[in-house]
């Protein structure tokens, strides 16, 4: 929570499935590749997901109609990225890591050293490290250099009160489409910050059962259609 107002980085751990890990990392050389990939075994990688204050826009395209995305991270969530990666890093440290690295090209990789028995560990102050992360800081998260991936999309046919200012109504209908319903994380006003599969569940069965209702409804005045739920 950076800003005081729940926007900010959210830290996990991630999938190690080769095909998604090795991909994200800088391409130095085939040498240096074939190192890492012999490392694999001993490695656990980490995200740094955030709960982006800025948006993006939906649009149709103006030359043949077909719906655009246009979403680029802003200067203040790379920031509150960057906040996560730096936090992840401590993390990785206090947990005795040998080497950490980010996927930012350009960045070194941390590689730990023994302290002697006669002094006492630095912790997360030892100097080297500290020298290690004000590069992570001072490289940030710029592209093409840094590797955004983006998942749970949420938002695209916002849910509100006003057909100017959203898509669908507080049932999920589209506005000024009969019949044409959306019940998915699509219909959220804005990012959650976390998973939203319960409240798709909760978003969905609220929705169908509003249409439900209202088809039991159109099938009690004789128009054909009827529907339990």
């Amino acid at each position: 929570n950076l800003d005081g107002h729940g926007h900010g980085p959210k830290l996990e751990a991630t999938t190690m499935l080769p095909s998604y890990f090795l991909t994200v990392q800088p391409w130095t050389s085939g040498l240096d590749f074939k190192l890492l990939c012999s490392k694999f075994r001993n490695m656990t990688g980490f995200i740094s997901i955030t709960r982006d204050k800025d948006t993006g826009i939906v649009y149709p395209d103006p030359i043949d109609g077909k719906c655009r995305v246009k979403y680029t991270p802003s200067a203040l969530d790379r920031r509150h990225v960057l906040e996560g990666v730096l936090a992840l890093a401590k993390i990785c440290y206090v947990a005795g890591a040998s080497e950490i690295f980010t996927s930012t090209a350009g960045v070194s990789t941390f590689v730990r050293t023994e302290h002697p028995t006669c002094e006492d560990d630095p912790g997360i102050n030892d100097p080297r490290f500290q020298t290690w992360l004000a590069e992570v800081r001072k490289k940030g998260l710029p592209s093409p250099e840094a590797t955004f991936c983006s998942a749970h999309q949420m938002g695209t046919c916002r849910m509100g009160t006003r057909e100017k200012t959203s898509v669908v109504d507080e049932r999920g209908k589209v506005w000024g489409v009969e019949a044409l319903y959306v019940a998915d994380a699509s219909v959220f006003p804005s990012a959650s910050g976390v998973n939203p599969m319960v409240t798709n569940m909760a978003i969905s069965d609220w929705i169908s059962r509003g249409v439900a209702k209202g088809l039991r409804v159109q099938g009690r005045a004789g128009t054909g259609f009827g529907a339990r739920l």
